[in-house]
């Protein structure tokens, strides 16, 4: 009988594993630029402050929870708040007419907390799921 170990979606790093981590760090790099540069250089979506942070820290999460393992959940989640924090340090601190606002990083950890419970219900390893269906992996 075979005891050798078996990889399963949560243990699986994606084939395109390089690729994934690129456009990650891109849109890192966008919610970067769209908190933090002055406002007359940001388009104001129309859409509610607290969704749209809720909303970045969702799409962020769920990303990088497509390239990490379920055990790396905490992780994840610390990784994130501390980003939402660091912004929201930031802000307070440029005097670029942004402020530090408690209430968008509780938004921040609402979409962080939604896209942490998709994933530990088995929506996390879309990256494995994508890569399947387009025979890369």
């Amino acid at each position: 009988m075979d005891r050798s170990p078996r990889l399963t979606d949560t243990d699986a790093a994606p084939a395109l594993a390089p690729l994934w981590w690129a456009l990650g760090t891109g849109l890192v790099l966008f919610i970067l630029y769209g908190t933090l540069a002055p406002v007359q250089y940001v388009p104001d979506l129309h859409v509610n402050d607290k969704l749209e942070h809720a909303g970045a820290f969702f799409g962020l999460t769920c990303w990088f929870g497509g390239l990490l393992s379920r055990r790396r959940s905490a992780a994840l989640a610390f990784c994130m708040l501390a980003l939402g924090a660091g912004i929201e340090i930031a802000q307070g601190l440029m005097g670029l007419g942004r402020d530090a606002d408690v209430h968008d990083f509780i938004a921040d950890s609402v979409g962080i907390w939604a896209a942490l419970m998709l994933a530990l219900v088995g929506w996390g390893s879309w990256t494995l799921r994508l890569e399947r269906l387009l025979g890369v992996a």
